[in-house]
């Protein structure tokens, strides 16, 4: 069996992006050469990413609906002056508790 011939990736990122990415990579256990090995692995093995780049945290519909509903304005009610105001708006069948 031959020995795999390995290869350098570089990218450029920002020196912020960077250092979180080792910071998180050592807080994980693993390294950053190996972080990006597993991703480029699972990218092949996928034909592409291996996440859903519109949606790479996961979110659910109802979710990403009200993230987007508060990016452009179109909040159903508020802002409030108080906590209980915004609990009462809340309460859409009039019946409280």
């Amino acid at each position: 069996m031959s020995a795999q011939v390995m290869a350098p990736v570089n990218a450029r990122v920002r020196a912020d992006e960077r250092e979180t990415f080792y910071r998180i990579c050592d807080m994980i256990g693993t390294t950053p050469s190996n972080a990006i090995r597993m991703f480029v692995s699972a990218f092949n093995r996928r034909g592409g990413f291996p996440f859903d780049t519109a949606n790479p945290y996961g979110f659910n519909a109802e979710t990403l609906q009200a993230m987007d509903d508060a990016v452009n304005g179109r909040n159903l009610s508020g802002p409030y002056n108080s906590v209980e105001e915004m609990f009462a708006a809340m309460d859409l069948d009039g019946e409280g508790d």
